[in-house]
């Protein structure tokens, strides 16, 4: 049976209706509301979940400032067309990994003041279009390095007011070029209000777009560490941010150094130059300051291996000729770099990028290398790749010089190259000598080009990116103190995205991998990269380095371990001390005031050799955070020295000081017989003036005898607010109330 056109139409449109019913067909959840067919409003309703049932065509949901404590894997299933997604202000504590698989078009999703306390690899798996995320005012502890990769439309993340204290460079990345260069896409990072107190200068250099960067509200360690970011600033103008407000001291806040002492209080961006100093104990008695003994603290950077390495056949048109070859230090900054979404399958890249050679030469290669490379070394030798010349068993190639390109300095430069990774070796390549760091026995030399990759979008957010961290809070003990004889552990907590290789790097410069004990079993190292000495000696004291690496990726942390004797000065140093006094029950306070970057830790060690510290305090005494050891009720027993131990990664200084307890002991003198007077009914006070008569190192108690009568009736108060060491002939004043015999 044939159908006229529009009967044909109407068929068409019904079975359209039955396979794609519209999105009003599907009743807005209660108890919300729906504007729009488009569109779910659900704020104050004290939800505890997302609602059942919503329609698979809405584009915008707003679920913010109610109860909803969790969020099922299956909560947001089918929602392909959500645009935008607010669930800000509830109390949610964890997001179940693909919870977002389902969201391809999601652009903006906000979780504000939530209770979230990770962000894992998998956690935002799905969010392809998310361009911005709003995770700030949660509990956030640790953000997975790997978390934000494939995200390459991500511009904006807030990360506001959570508790993060460290993160790894690669962490903000959301595409890896070449298998190695991490990139991130991000415009606006909001980093500020959280507990981060350095940042590696990696992390930055990942975001060549970045725009605003807001820091403010961190306990920033001003110290050589940080000393990357003054010159960022420099070459990245306007990009730090102040949080603007007009009520704030000159309407705005600014990253703000916390430590070191001298630095509280003074803006980052204001810092020239940020240095490491190894403490420094103030005290009166001292003619002079201890000698500056900083050691040279070595970074991660001193650790990693070569990138890789080349083969390099130089010769020019005038028969000079040599054979080097080098190592290839690790790349620097990417110093161009652009990227675009090529029908939203593909990701096209191009970046430009030099790496340094390090070549060793004897004196010979150095005149031939001279000869030949002499002239490039304000401007580059232009390469041009030519023939394969083998393959076997690396592909190495003939590059010769661009004649047009060099048509002023030009020598006929031809190099034989053989370049591990291979894709060093681009159809064009620059060649420059850098003098200033070249020398006899090491001639460095830079290779630059340019570089293009396209990959299809699926790999890259498939892409998994090796890497390891090592922990680094407050709580980590980079700096200790140890008594000889005593034990003494150092705890290495490594994070890694799979099996890590650990070892520890000695004070010697030998180093030992996880697990390790010594032959005499002094020394051990478990697999959970604690390393345990016992007994430690005078040989123990130094730096030591924990080395963690897993293929692509490397971490480093330094440790200093002090050895004292005992609580004593050194020899010879005794005569000079001048004992402080003080009576038994009394308390007592000896200061530490110290300088140095970082901040330097204070241990107090007691006569009996304990050690106590801000962090681990005894029952009977307290050290402050201002270094400051207090004994709140002084004994006999205390009397001996005590030694203040500051220490920081870059050093040590000790300062004894010796303590007299003594035992006061008082004679009340017979009262003299006076005559009655009026007095008011509350009874008659009389001040009675005491001297005492002897103070003696003996009990710790405050004895008060009497002679030739007693008082009846009488309250005896004795005022000890008089300074320490003044124990002879001290007045004390007895207050009597009531009447006398």
């Amino acid at each position: 049976m044939k159908m006229d056109p529009p009967a044909l139409c109407l068929v068409h449109t019904v079975l359209l209706m039955v396979m794609w019913p519209p999105a009003a067909s599907v009743p807005c959840p209660r108890p919300c509301s729906c504007p729009q067919p488009a569109e779910l409003h659900c704020t104050f309703r004290s939800l505890l979940s997302i609602p059942a049932a919503v329609s698979k065509h809405v584009e915008r949901v707003n679920l913010g400032f109610n109860s909803i404590n969790k969020i099922t894997d299956k909560s947001l299933a089918g929602l392909r067309k959500l645009e935008l997604l607010m669930v800000h202000g509830n109390d949610i504590h964890s997001l179940p990994n693909g919870v977002f698989r389902d969201l391809s078009s999601l652009q903006m999703l906000k979780m504000s003041y939530n209770k979230l306390k990770d962000i894992n690899r998998h956690t935002l798996h799905g969010l392809w279009a998310l361009a911005r995320l709003h995770l700030d005012h949660n509990h956030l502890e640790f953000i997975h390095p790997d978390a934000f990769q494939g995200l390459t439309s991500l511009r904006m993340l807030q990360l506001e007011g959570n508790r993060i204290q460290q993160l790894h460079p690669a962490t903000f990345s959301t595409f890896t070029l070449m298998g190695h260069f991490h990139v991130s896409t991000l415009r606006h990072l909001y980093l500020s209000d959280n507990g981060l107190t350095s940042l590696p200068s990696r992390l930055v250099a990942t975001m060549p777009q970045l725009e605003n960067l807001h820091l403010h509200g961190n306990p920033w360690r001003c110290d050589c560490n940080m000393r990357w970011l003054h010159g960022w600033d420099k070459t990245s103008p306007g990009v730090l941010k102040c949080k603007k407000d007009k009520a704030l001291p000159g309407g705005q806040l600014c990253p703000m150094c916390s430590s070191p002492r001298h630095l509280e209080k003074k803006e980052i961006q204001a810092m020239e130059n940020l240095v490491c100093s190894s403490p420094v104990i103030s005290s009166p008695h001292r003619t002079s300051p201890p000698d500056d003994v900083e050691s040279e603290v070595m970074t991660t950077e001193d650790f990693r291996e070569p990138f890789g390495n080349i083969s390099l056949g130089l010769s020019d048109e005038h028969g000079n000729g040599v054979d080097l070859e080098c190592g290839i230090s690790e790349p620097g900054e990417l110093s161009k770099i652009s990227w675009e979404q090529v029908n939203q399958v593909q990701l096209a890249s191009n970046i430009s990028l030099s790496v340094d050679l390090e070549c060793p030469v004897d004196r010979e290669k150095y005149e031939q290398l001279w000869r030949l490379i002499a002239y490039y070394s304000n401007v580059p030798a232009h390469l041009q790749r030519g023939v394969l010349l083998k393959n076997d068993p690396h592909p190495t190639y003939v590059y010769k010089q661009d004649s047009e390109k060099d048509a002023q300095y030009f020598t006929g430069v031809k190099v034989n190259m053989m370049a591990q990774p291979p894709w060093l070796m681009q159809t064009s390549a620059n060649l420059q000598l850098n003098r200033l760091q070249s020398s006899a026995k090491t001639v460095k030399l830079i290779l630059s080009a340019d570089f293009s990759e396209t990959v299809p979008a699926e790999m890259v957010r498939r892409q998994k990116r090796t890497w390891v961290m090592i922990e680094s809070t407050n709580t980590t003990r980079e700096v200790l103190s140890a008594i000889l004889g005593s034990p003494s552990e150092m705890q290495c907590n490594v994070h890694s995205s799979g099996q890590q290789v650990l070892r520890w790097m000695l004070p010697d410069g030998s180093k030992v991998e996880a697990p390790y004990s010594s032959p005499d079993n002094r020394l051990t190292v478990s697999t959970d990269g604690r390393l345990v000495i016992k007994p430690v000696s005078h040989t123990d004291a130094g730096m030591y380095y924990c080395i963690a690496k897993v293929h692509g990726d490397l971490a480093a942390m330094p440790f200093h371990l002090a050895v004292q004797e005992s609580s004593s000065p050194p020899p010879g140093e005794d005569a000079s001390i001048s004992p402080i006094e003080g009576f038994a029950g009394n308390p007592i306070s000896l200061p530490c005031t110290t300088s140095g970057s970082p901040n330097a830790e204070v241990k107090w060690i007691l006569p009996n050799n304990n050690i106590v510290s801000f962090q681990a305090n005894s029952s009977r005494a307290v050290v402050y955070s201002n270094g400051t050891l207090h004994i709140p009720q002084t004994q006999l027993l205390d009397s001996g020295y005590y030694k203040c131990v500051a220490i920081n990664q870059h050093g040590v200084d000790t300062l004894a000081t010796k303590l007299t307890v003594v035992r006061r002991k008082g004679l009340i003198r017979p009262l003299r017989k006076f005559q009655a007077r009026p007095q008011s009914a509350s009874g008659l006070n009389t001040q009675i003036k005491v001297p005492t008569e002897e103070a003696e190192e003996a009990s710790g108690d405050i004895e008060v005898t009497q002679e030739g009568g007693g008082l009846k009736d009488n309250l005896l108060r004795v005022s000890d607010n008089h300074p320490p060491g003044e124990g002879v002939g001290v007045v004390r004043e007895i207050q009597t109330k009531g009447n006398t015999s």
